[in-house]
């Protein structure tokens, strides 16, 4: 189950009928459009259909979330027995490390879904978010964090709901979307905890607080339990944090973020009311082990390179070398999360990478970039691999193409999109697939995954015109 920007975007439906309804580099320069193909080799991973690890098969989707250096893999996937799993892919055997209905390590039952993407270290390690039974309102309320271990290969839980102690003060509530582990085994995650001082909607839409916040933790190695920004504490440039979530923590201890400032514009035309779904408008922030300086990347309202003004900013992935790439919406005021384009924070700079009406390579225009977790991402070289949607139509479906790119050294290429041939596979329609997005989109949008490692090797998902699903890795020629 994959998220928007933190927990965003639009939809008239309560949560639970949109559940219901789902059970179905190192250079800043302006890119240029290049149209040639990379060149890439794809090799089939898994395809929807095939035998899940402790019974049933695949279904649905496929939803990537890390690849390291040597070639591990971990994801989720929909499973015909009901719900949804948690799978890390090591040396050509996948295993399963959480799955609806399943016993929960420290007690306990797995709920109807995972709060992806899941996160992956070069060691092997592995470190994910899932709904515990009975689900429970906010969502991430009674969801626990969990770590698998390549050394014990077992996983074992970092945070259990009402039990474990939370800096500060009483116990965590719950975990959020999108935890992230190094390489020294440091997890940040975004925690639920009870507080006053959590996000009061600005302007008042007649919700009553619900009296919880999200704030970023992190978990060493040893599982001590430190707060890395909490709602309360002081934000660089004056007034405090009432939200902070989606965190991204690199080798070197720093970390990203997605976070808001109390008394700023908070509600997101459509959302469900926070007693189902704590959100608002965001931007980008990124906290320096070095110093603990917090640095603004992008606040909210500020000028977008390129023109306009960023309604908010979220997805935040950085690398090892302190780059964050970052999904910013920019859509003009009062709607929100209709115009969706990538950026790069590098050497103090914010660049643009895609906007929407860019010429993309392949042919066509951006019209959006994914709203989805997961689908933009960034390796030590500085490259990026991004999903989104194109103006064309190679296939005369009616429906605009998708496609999944790579942005290195100012230069757009195609990895795949809508046509490309898979050698030995079939074609493929789109990048996209029936996931579950937490809260629905409101614009067409790419969920494909788009995860690349320090090789330039992608994994993702795809969608082949005979309708099967396929989880690929893109290798790209020497």
């Amino acid at each position: 189950m994959n998220s928007k920007h933190l927990i965003p975007t639009s939809s008239a439906m309560t949560l639970a009928s949109a559940l219901a309804a789902a059970v179905l580099a190192l250079q800043t320069s302006t890119p240029t459009a290049h149209a040639a193909p990379a060149g890439y080799t794809f090799s089939l991973v898994k395809t929807l259909g095939d035998p899940a690890p402790a019974g049933g098969t695949y279904v649905n989707d496929f939803e990537p979330g890390g690849l390291n250096n040597h070639g591990d893999m971990a994801f989720g996937a929909d499973v015909s027995t009901g719900g949804e799993g948690v799978f890390l892919g090591h040396k050509g055997r996948i295993i399963e490390l959480g799955r609806t209905g399943g016993a929960v390590p420290g007690g306990g039952t797995f709920e109807f879904g995972f709060l992806g993407p899941v996160g992956l270290n070069d060691p092997g390690d592995m470190v994910f978010t899932f709904l515990l039974q009975p689900f429970t309102s906010p969502f991430g309320v009674n969801a626990g964090l969990y770590r698998y271990s390549h050394t014990s290969q077992s996983v074992a839980p970092v945070v259990t709901p009402y039990v474990t102690p939370a800096p500060g003060g009483g116990t965590f509530q719950g975990a959020s979307f999108q935890p992230t582990i190094n390489n020294r085994g440091d997890v940040v995650f975004p925690g639920i905890i009870a507080t006053a001082q959590g996000v009061h909607n600005v302007p008042d839409n007649g919700e009553s607080y619900v009296g919880l916040g999200i704030g970023v933790f992190r978990a060493d190695a040893n599982g001590d339990i430190t707060s890395v920004v909490s709602p309360g504490d002081a934000a660089p440039g004056g007034g405090t944090f009432d939200l902070a979530g989606e965190p991204w923590i690199n080798n070197a201890g720093d970390v990203s973020f997605q976070a808001h400032i109390a008394g700023e514009e908070s509600v997101i035309p459509g959302f469900p009311p926070q007693a189902d779904l704590i959100s608002t408008f965001t931007g980008v922030y990124v906290k320096k082990a070095s110093s603990g300086e917090i640095r603004t990347i992008v606040h909210q309202g500020d000028p977008a390179p390129g023109g306009g003004n960023f309604r908010g900013a979220f997805h935040d992935v950085m690398n090892n070398v302190g780059q964050i790439v970052f999904v910013g919406d920019l859509t003009p005021p009062p709607d929100a999360n209709q115009s969706i384009g990538v950026f790069l924070y590098s050497a103090g700079q914010v660049t643009s990478i895609a906007r929407p009406g860019d010429p993309m390579p392949g042919g066509g225009h951006l019209v959006n970039a994914s709203i989805v977790g997961g689908n933009v991402h960034i390796n030590d070289q500085g490259e990026i691999a991004f999903g989104g949607v194109v103006d064309t139509d190679v296939d005369g479906d009616g429906f605009n193409d998708t496609g999944l790119f790579q942005w290195s050294r100012g230069v757009l290429s195609v990895i795949a999109r809508t046509g490309t041939t898979i050698p030995g596979l079939g074609t493929v329609d789109e990048l996209a697939s029936p996931q579950l997005v937490v809260p629905p989109a409101p614009i067409p949008t790419t969920t494909s995954g788009a995860i690349n490692n320090e090789a330039g090797e992608v994994l993702f998902q795809a969608t082949l015109n005979d309708g099967r699903g396929v989880m690929l890795l893109a290798t790209p020629g020497k």
